[in-house]
């Protein structure tokens, strides 16, 4: 048994070459696709050199907007100390931007008002959530065709070594490719 993470759209929407990618920037009808993905999963797009990238909704209530007051351009970023940095800004008076108690410095603005530290920092960050889990089955029930004996193998590869067996011929047999191999077939109940 096997347990794998189900992949969604979400995963694959910013994995370059993907399906979803594509829809999303190589396509005549891309902001309409844009639209509709964040219609049904919330978050924004924002571009990223040539491509379009998703922002999560999660990235974006643990991130911060900015804009600037003669330009009218928001500005997304999630750690206050960096932008800072970059910018020219301290994070202390950005909290206070975003506290309400500051309506400008050096040119930005808030674009909403919000609870932040007093001090340097942010509040505590929600996660993303966990992608679905789902057990996989390597195993499949056999029949020996000689002695009529139905026995379930769990693991096939262990068992094709213990056997001197081909695990992929046994494989062929348990997805339906190879009807039997070593008499052994794929056991089914409605067979007489």
């Amino acid at each position: 048994m096997e347990i794998k993470k189900i992949k969604s759209e979400i995963d694959d929407v910013n994995r370059h070459g993907s399906k979803i990618w594509l829809k999303m920037n190589d396509n005549s009808k891309a902001p309409l696709m844009r639209q509709q993905f964040v219609n049904s999963n919330g978050g924004s797009f924002y571009k990223e050199g040539r491509y379009w990238k998703w922002r999560s909704p999660i990235t974006e209530k643990n991130g911060y907007w900015l804009k600037k007051v003669d330009t009218e351009e928001k500005v997304f970023f999630e750690n206050m100390t960096e932008f800072g940095k970059i910018r020219g800004l301290t994070p202390v008076k950005i909290c206070e931007l975003m506290n309400g108690k500051r309506k400008t410095y050096k040119g930005w603005t808030a674009v909403e008002l919000r609870a932040v530290k007093e001090n340097v920092g942010s509040n505590i960050k929600e996660k993303e959530p966990e992608r679905t889990k789902v057990k996989i089955y390597n195993g499949a029930t056999f029949k020996n065709i000689v002695t009529g004996e139905v026995f379930y193998v769990d693991n096939i590869p262990e068992y094709c070594r213990q056997h001197g067996m081909n695990s992929s011929n046994l494989y062929k047999i348990a997805n339906g490719k190879a009807k039997s191999y070593k008499n052994l077939k794929l056991y089914n109940p409605l067979e007489p």
